[in-house]
């Protein structure tokens, strides 16, 4: 489904967003007209019966509708209702029922089937106020949650099990602005966000999942435009008309415990973390993405072995920025990843290593690179994916190459550019130019336990150490070697001064 906001109707899009606005005054009617001109970018047909009521105005038998062409069919979201309080000082409270149940129906490719979710609540407030292209909702609720009910398909009953997701003292707002380019500037925070899955196989079998996971100290916040004129088929074009988001998600604390049956094998364990943060932004001129999770335990049982398999990391953190934009001039491009800390206990370790001969140290691997390209097309246009090449590699800087596992570093950095005009002397690549200095300790000594290991033969580390020789110059300390990798403006590449190439 194409649709990125299905079930993010105002009422429910109401308790996940959030930001500040100065007080104005507010009508119901005003507040009822901007959630109907959400829905209009996202293609819903929306249908309700309002009735008016002294200053307040009822919404009942609220009903979305939208058509899904390339599956000839449509979802229908239908609701019971809720009502718009006038509260007297420009403000307007929504009310609604402590459980709303919401009913969706799909249809497509000749298949019917119908989901309830219900929807409950304890100590919800939520209160509009502002001006009519500038509303922002003020929200709070001791508890938020979300569970899926009733499951239909092909006219039968599907009994899946449990699944819900509940937020415990949630607190946000949510400021929707502007007329032809809407946005959606939003904060949001819970002490506690809780998934809970204990699902099985309608049809009887064993397999099943159940799935345990809570989130401590959850915030939010998001910034959104989208146009109002925006076709959502056609996601090129509402991104150069301004469709644009930054999201960004952290917590102070992971834990998730799963116990997994599928195709006869059983896979269950725990996993935590300390903290963590998610990002993704993007707009019509690039996009991004990051990720971190900290001082993180995993253990899992898996099958065919006798024991489990656990370990812990320092850091786990990834960043990638790419440009989407076509353009003449050259952009920026980075990609990094660190996986630091990571270490492994003692029973493990003595599988593969029974006499202790290898440092037991955690061990980290990181990289860290950044360069420019080139966009030589609109890369959401049907012609760009019929294209070779629709954009070229300008130039690369390793910053940082860091690899230091049982006893052994290897470290490093360097830069090239890259000559578009030559894809002769690289087999169809940019021709490259600059250098790249690496430097390694350990290397020797881990090709000696090896041996002693019996990981490896006397003859393989010979060959080894040969091919070694052949790259690599020592270094300033014991054990150390260094190399300096380097293609030239001919062409040429070269080790240490000697051509290979």
């Amino acid at each position: 489904m194409k649709q990125p906001l299905t079930f993010c109707s105002p009422v429910i899009a109401a308790l996940m967003l959030g930001a500040p606005v100065a007080h104005a005054d507010v009508t119901p009617q005003e507040v009822w007209e901007s959630w109907l001109s959400q829905m209009e970018p996202f293609g819903y047909e929306v249908s309700a019966t309002e009735t008016q009521m002294g200053n307040d105005l009822e919404i009942s038998d609220l009903v979305m509708n939208i058509v899904i062409p390339e599956e000839d069919g449509s979802v229908e979201v239908s609701m019971p209702g809720f009502t718009f309080v006038d509260k007297g000082d420009g403000t307007v409270a929504l009310e609604m029922p402590a459980i709303y149940p919401i009913v969706a129906k799909f249809s497509g490719d000749g298949e019917e089937g119908q989901v309830n979710i219900n929807y409950n609540t304890t100590g919800l407030s939520m209160v509009a106020s502002g001006e009519p292209d500038a509303i922002n909702y003020a929200y709070s609720a001791a508890s938020v949650e979300m569970s899926v009910g009733e499951i239909m398909a092909e006219g039968q009953t599907m009994n899946l099990g449990d699944i819900s997701v509940t937020m415990v003292n949630a607190n946000g707002n949510s400021l929707i602005s502007g007329t032809e380019l809407m946005s959606s500037d939003q904060e949001f925070s819970a002490d506690q966000l809780i998934l809970n899955v204990d699902v099985k196989d309608p049809m009887g079998s064993e397999e099943g999942a159940i799935i345990n996971a809570t989130l401590n100290d959850v915030t939010f916040d998001s910034l959104t435009a989208f146009p109002m004129a925006m076709d959502p088929e056609d996601f090129g074009k509402a991104m150069a008309q301004g469709l644009a988001m930054d999201f960004g998600l952290a917590h102070n604390g992971a834990d998730i415990a799963f116990d997994i049956n599928a195709d006869g094998e059983r896979v269950s364990g725990t996993q935590n973390a300390a903290s963590g943060e998610f990002g993704l932004a993007f707009d019509a001129e690039g996009f991004a993405l990051s990720q971190q999770a900290f001082d993180a335990a995993v253990s899992m049982q898996v099958p065919d072995l006798p024991f489990p398999v656990s370990y812990e990391l320092g850091e786990a953190s990834m960043e990638i920025s790419v440009p989407l934009a076509m353009a003449d001039e050259e952009q920026d491009f980075k990609l990094a990843v660190t996986l630091a800390d990571f270490a492994v206990p003692d029973m493990l370790w003595s599988v593969f290593d029974p006499t202790e001969q290898l440092p037991r140290d955690p061990a980290t691997v990181s990289f860290d690179v950044t360069g420019t390209v080139k966009i030589l097309a609109d890369l959401f246009a049907p012609e760009a994916m019929m294209m070779d090449e629709p954009g070229e590699l300008h130039s690369v800087s390793i910053n940082d190459i860091h690899v230091s596992m049982v006893g052994a570093e290897l470290t490093g950095a360097g830069a090239f550019t890259f000559d578009n005009t030559d894809k002769v002397s690289f087999d169809g690549m940019p021709r490259p130019e600059g250098s790249v200095e690496l430097s390694l300790t350990g290397g020797n000594a881990l090709m000696d336990k090896a041996v002693a290991m019996g990981l490896a033969s006397e003859e393989d580390v010979m060959g080894a150490r040969m091919m070694m020789g052949m790259f690599t110059v020592p270094g300033e300390g014991e054990d150390s070697l260094k190399s300096t990798i380097e293609v030239n403006a001919e062409g040429h590449v070269m080790a240490n001064g000697m051509r290979l190439k």
